[in-house]
């Protein structure tokens, strides 16, 4: 069924409006959106993913968590102590043989066994050293294998202070030294096992976990 044009107007014209009350009818410029007709599509793919938002995925970390940079702070402290440690072992270790090499029949036998294990407990101070500032220096890029590593590190340096407080205990030196010092000794002691404790614990949370496990490109 069709309609008469409004008086004054064109019927040959496209671009005219169409009658009011019309089938089909509807403003000038917007389309209608019928009964059963699709609507307007949303974003592709959904809304965009943020933390904690509908998405369900949280975006990948590009910040070194406060705990992480905590633990990798800890351990440079550590491994510079060991390493202060392992320069004095060197030092003493050529104070005992007089600054010279030991060569077979050269040095005599008491001089050169005290600076053989002063080389071990060298070698050994500056293992733990290296354990401790080389896994410090990688949290930037480095994944599990540096994670595991620090942990390692923390957990036998925390038998360090340990065993450290028991020898102090149980030497002559304690009978022979004042209050103050005793108590010195044992702050020094535990503040040392809190900061291994304290480096453990914060490799092995969480968000470490999520650092050492983000893509990395």
């Amino acid at each position: 069924m069709s309609y008469p044009p409004p008086p004054g107007q064109n019927p040959n014209n496209p671009y005219a409006a169409p009658p009011q009350g019309a089938p089909g009818a509807a403003p000038y410029g917007y389309p209608q959106q019928g009964v059963g007709q699709p609507g307007y599509g949303g974003y592709p793919g959904g809304m965009p993913a943020y933390p904690g938002g509908p998405g369900g995925h949280m975006q990948p970390i590009v910040k070194m968590p406060g705990q992480v940079i905590t633990a990798r702070v800890l351990l440079f402290f550590a491994g510079a102590l060991w390493t202060l440690t392992a320069a004095g072992m060197l030092i003493a270790a050529l104070s005992a043989s007089g600054g010279s090499v030991v060569l077979p029949g050269g040095v005599g036998p008491g001089a050169g066994s005290a600076m053989g294990v002063l080389l071990l407990v060298f070698l050994l101070y500056g293992g733990m050293a290296a354990v401790h500032i080389v896994p410090a220096c990688l949290f930037g890029r480095g994944r599990s294998g540096t994670r595991i590593t620090a942990i390692v590190a923390g957990s036998l340096n925390s038998l360090m202070p340990v065993i450290g407080f028991i020898a102090y205990l149980s030497s002559d030196t304690v009978d022979s030294s004042d209050g103050a010092e005793a108590v010195g000794a044992a702050f020094f002691y535990v503040l040392y096992l809190a900061i291994t404790v304290l480096t453990v614990i914060f490799c092995s949370g969480g968000a470490a976990g999520r650092w050492f496990n983000r893509p990395q490109h």
